[in-house]
């Protein structure tokens, strides 16, 4: 007869399940990252500032108090 220390580890279904949900929550986990997190092939073009796209170029202080 066959003691628990005797038998293979893989021969247990409840050892089996659990490596192949860890295996697939690894894949799932790679492709979230590769899909939001990877460095992008070509960098992208120099942005503008966005306050100053929005707002437009800066006002001049002028004095608008009659003298």
């Amino acid at each position: 007869m066959q003691t628990p220390a005797d038998s293979p580890l893989w021969s247990n279904p409840l050892v089996r399940h659990l490596a192949v949900i860890l295996a697939v929550k690894l894949v799932l986990l790679t492709a979230l990252w590769w899909a939001f997190f990877r460095v992008p092939e070509h960098a992208l073009p120099q942005q503008s500032d966005i306050a100053a796209h929005i707002a437009g170029p800066a006002a001049t202080a002028g004095s608008t108090l009659p003298d």
